[in-house]
């Protein structure tokens, strides 16, 4: 038996996609989803940067020198580990829990929704200033590697107080 259109659109008005709380859990995954293409765009950065360092600086294998010298290949070693490190924050971002539950997001709502705001403002604000240190950089020399790793602590911390703030409210 197929349903009509009345049953389709009472079936959406029952669900919470029209409410407040679906609402709310809909701009926590996009705030999320944000933070996210911050750090993909980072690590997309990162990995041109690579490229180029290596098409620029890597000189091809020959017989007397079959592996590039070092000082060529640390800075890329060391892009490697922050390309993976911006890949491992996005996926840690977006695998923060959800308030799904009515009962939490009622007291989120009441108690500790601006909390809650100041966790994902800090997120997204954290993200775009390492997206800017990466972009501003003119090649992989020019990588400020302590600036990323400084970036990428803090959204580290952000990450975990965000899911201890989420935890003591379900």
């Amino acid at each position: 038996m197929a349903d009509t259109i009345a049953d389709r659109l009472r079936g959406l008005l029952g669900s919470d996609l029209y409410t407040e709380k679906g609402r709310l859990r809909a701009d926590d995954l996009l705030v999320r989803e944000r933070a996210c293409q911050s750090l993909g765009d980072a690590a997309a950065r990162v990995r041109a940067l690579c490229s180029q360092w290596r098409a620029e600086r890597v000189p091809p294998s020959t017989r007397e020198q079959p592996f590039p010298p070092a000082a060529v290949m640390e800075p890329l070693r060391r892009a490697d580990r922050h390309g993976r490190a911006l890949e491992d924050a996005a996926t840690e971002i977006r695998g923060l829990p959800l308030l799904a539950q009515d009962k939490v997001w009622d007291r989120v709502r009441s108690a500790g929704l601006d909390e809650l705001l100041q966790f994902d403002w800090t997120l997204v604000g954290e993200a775009d200033s390492l997206a800017d240190t990466v972009a501003r950089a003119t090649d992989l020399g020019a990588l400020d590697g302590t600036a990323v790793d400084e970036h990428l602590a803090k959204l580290r911390s952000v990450i975990a107080d965000r899911r201890r703030y989420v935890q003591i409210l379900a």
